[in-house]
């Protein structure tokens, strides 16, 4: 497997079923990568293209960018009002991963402050 950690034009390393399965307690329900987020480390630049406000309010938590795209750690991949908030934000296309509502929760006070 890919090393956890990621810098800035990196997308992180989806999970196999099987730490998908004891992350989530099921098999996938989507197809969009699944990430263990408290396994990364993310850029600051990265963190800072999304305020914590708006991060807080969707429950979601930028990963990383990929030239135009910005990787964004969600709990629901199909929730179009983060997504088009996130790209209305940023100017960037939003490509959704899917993480523990627990680790975005943890990552946003890592990253943001407590």
């Amino acid at each position: 497997m890919a090393s956890k950690k990621n810098g800035s034009g990196h997308r992180p390393a989806p999970l196999g079923d099987a730490e998908v399965q004891g992350v989530w307690g099921s098999k996938p329900q989507y197809r969009v990568p699944k990430i263990a987020l408290r396994q990364y480390e993310i850029d600051p630049k990265d963190v800072a293209l999304v305020p914590r406000e708006l991060c807080e309010k969707h429950t979601v938590m930028p990963v990383s960018r990929t030239g135009k795209a910005l990787i964004v750690a969600m709990t629901d991949p199909n929730d179009t009002t983060a997504i088009d908030a996130l790209k209305a934000h940023t100017g960037l296309n939003i490509e959704p991963v899917i993480a523990a509502r627990d680790d975005i929760l943890e990552a946003i006070a890592k990253y943001y402050g407590a």
